[in-house]
Order: structure tokens, then sequence, then C-alpha cells
């Protein structure tokens, strides 16, 4: 069975811009993505962050991790649009993730807020008392290459696990919820 992917991307746009890379994500990009054979779902988050830190993160569900790599999405990416390359070449935040998903699990439809935890080692031992479920990651593209997604069903400020030494932790909210 060939392993799902996911394309993880962490952006931020400067403070004057945050409308109009709103709109642009939600009325071109996504759109354009989720036109791209292979691509599965897309979802957005947003996380109560300084600024300059990664406000919002996008996770795009894929058939396989090559679907990264085909001449559909290659042409959408290396052409991209005026106004993806407007809003893009603004940002001051830009991480992008391409990973293989360790399982085949599909997000939970009831998740409601994302704990993205990222590291240099597997995060294997990680438990996340009433998560609707952990989904692990390992990127061939961006640091750290271990990440795992843990689904909550709610998105107050739940009682989080002390992030590690070389940890990344960072709890989003549904985008728009």
């Amino acid at each position: 069975m060939t392993p799902r992917g996911l394309l993880l991307t962490m952006t931020e746009p400067p403070a004057a811009m945050d409308e109009e890379f709103n709109a642009w994500y939600d009325h071109e990009h996504l759109p354009e993505r989720l036109g791209i054979t292979g691509f599965r779902s897309a979802r957005r988050w947003v996380a109560d962050v300084a600024p300059g830190e990664g406000r919002y993160l996008a996770t795009y569900e894929l058939d396989s991790p090559q679907v990264l790599s085909c001449a559909e999405y290659l042409a959408r990416f290396e052409g991209a649009t005026p106004w993806t390359r407007r809003c893009l070449g603004k940002a001051v935040v830009f991480k992008r993730w391409a990973c293989e998903q360790r399982g085949a699990a599909d997000p939970h439809p009831l998740a409601k807020a994302l704990l993205m935890v990222a590291a240099e080692a597997p995060v294997d031992d990680l438990a996340i008392p009433g998560a609707l479920q952990l989904r692990r990651f390992t990127a061939s593209v961006g640091v750290p290459r271990h990440i795992v997604l843990a689904e909550l069903a709610w998105s107050g400020t739940p009682a989080l696990p002390a992030p590690r030494p070389g940890w990344f932790m960072r709890l989003y909210r549904a985008y728009g919820a």
C-alpha cells in the first residue's frame, strides 16, 4: 500500500495584508490546489501567537507524497498566479513540509483544534488525553523532520503536555470557526 502524503505550510502575511491574504487563500489558492489530482482535502488553522511567529497553518491531505512531484502540481507550483506571487512574496513567515504519513488515518471530521508537535527525532510516546487521534508524519522536505498532528474536539485552552527539549509545539484552532 502506498503511504499517504501531507503538505503542511505555516504562513503569516504582514498585518496590513491579512485580509487580502485570507481572501487569496480561500478564493484562489485552496480551490486551485484541490483541483490537482491527488489532493484529497485541505484545511486551514490559526494560532494566537505574537506577530512573526507563523499564525496560519494549512494541512493538505494527499493520495501519496509523489503528488508533489507530478507534472500537474509542478506546473501550478512553478507557474504561480500574480496574486499567489504577491501574497507569498510578502509573507513574513513561510515554512513548508512535504510529508509521508505513518499509518492511513483520515483527518477526524470533529477536529476543531490541532496541536502540532515537530521534532528531529520521532515522537512515538506522545499522549494527549482527550485527543480524537494522533497522526504521525515524516518530512522529506522541511525541518524538523518528524511531525505529530493531534486532532482535538475542543478549541479552548486544553491541558497540553510540556514540550520536551528540541520540540516545536503549537496549538491551532480551525480557521473560520
